[in-house]
């Protein structure tokens, strides 16, 4: 008889897990950070490293090239992905919507789709899963690269700050992306073939990094946060997400597929990267704009995992014909 493969738990298992995290970073931050032998920065870099590393191995090459070859589709995803909302918060921005947490949200709009949740919910409702996965790395390949120059402006960072951190994000978030899509095809076997238990890498070190964004956010009070709007910003945020998601599938492809796909693709945003990227993008004398952050990308993701499962449903359903 074969053994039960241990799966780390996705969908409302893993929120728990990331609530969990979260609770702990707040409630007790001294239970790593107060140590003197815990080097949290350290920490948080290895646990970047990880993450992207394991992104770069679920990639196929083949897949990737094959997306490739339809580029308006390619460019018409991406801005989705990235300009779009950034266009659209900062037009939000200067009209003074949002001002609490505006940051935040400005942040959360401009992040790359999620890796595995996008996936997985796209197979789950008759999407194509290669197609989400493709689309998903080249936008965690693309935004490290453009959301330090386009979001230090709003922070008041200056430009040549933003020009600072690339070698961070380079080391830390480009670098293993690209070793990992290389590792499939190394010719050593043990290299090349997944390990057991590699697919649990990821999701524990986005809860460390949970856990160590939430205490040094604890310091200056992020429960402090007006939990009404908070829910408002976050449900204009998700509608509109989601709208703009629907529009660009109706517009690329008749194909229930690729529709499926397209909108999990550009309506999901990635707390994996979304953590690292706050940690390099905001200095260290810099706490509550850091707070401001983390809390609407945590939000988000726990809602977009939520919604995500209920649209599944839907999506299988005779109601969303091609």
């Amino acid at each position: 008889m074969m053994a039960r493969k241990r799966e780390f738990p996705k969908g409302v298992g893993f929120a728990l897990c990331l609530i969990a995290s979260s609770f702990l970073g707040l409630m007790y931050p001294d239970f790593l950070l107060g140590r003197e032998w815990v080097d949290d920065q350290l920490i948080s870099n290895l646990a970047t490293l990880c993450i992207f590393f394991f992104i770069g191995r679920a990639i196929n090459l083949t897949g990737l090239f094959n997306v490739l070859k339809q580029p308006r589709i390619v460019l018409l995803i991406q801005s989705c992905i990235l300009l779009v909302p950034w266009t659209c918060a900062f037009g939000l921005m200067q009209f003074g919507f949002l001002q609490q947490v505006q940051i935040g949200w400005f942040f959360l709009l401009v992040l790359p789709t999620t890796v595995s949740s996008c996936v997985i919910y796209s197979k789950l409702a008759g999407g194509n899963g290669e197609f989400a996965l493709t689309h998903s790395f080249l936008s965690n390949l693309l935004a490290p690269l453009l959301i330090p120059f386009l979001f230090a402006p709003f922070i008041s960072l200056s430009v040549d700050f933003a020009w600072s951190i690339y070698p961070q994000i380079f080391i830390l978030i480009l670098l293993p992306l690209v070793l990992g899509l290389g590792s499939r095809y190394f010719r050593f076997a043990w290299v090349k073939e997944p390990k057991k238990g590699e697919a649990l890498v990821p999701p524990f070190c986005i809860l460390v990094l949970s856990y160590l964004a939430f205490a040094r956010g604890s310091s200056v009070g992020m429960l402090q946060l007006d939990l009404n709007e908070l829910i408002i910003s976050l449900l204009v945020c998700w509608t509109g997400m989601s709208a703009l998601a629907w529009l660009a599938g109706r517009f690329i492809s008749k194909n229930k597929g690729i529709r499926v796909s397209t909108y999990f693709v550009i309506s999901q945003k990635s707390l994996a990267t979304g953590i690292p990227l706050a940690f390099a993008i905001i200095p260290n004398d810099h706490d509550s704009l850091f707070a401001t952050m983390i809390i609407p990308i945590t939000a988000y993701h726990l809602f977009q995992l939520l919604m995500g499962s209920l649209l599944v449903s839907w999506m299988k359903s005779t109601k969303f014909k091609e």
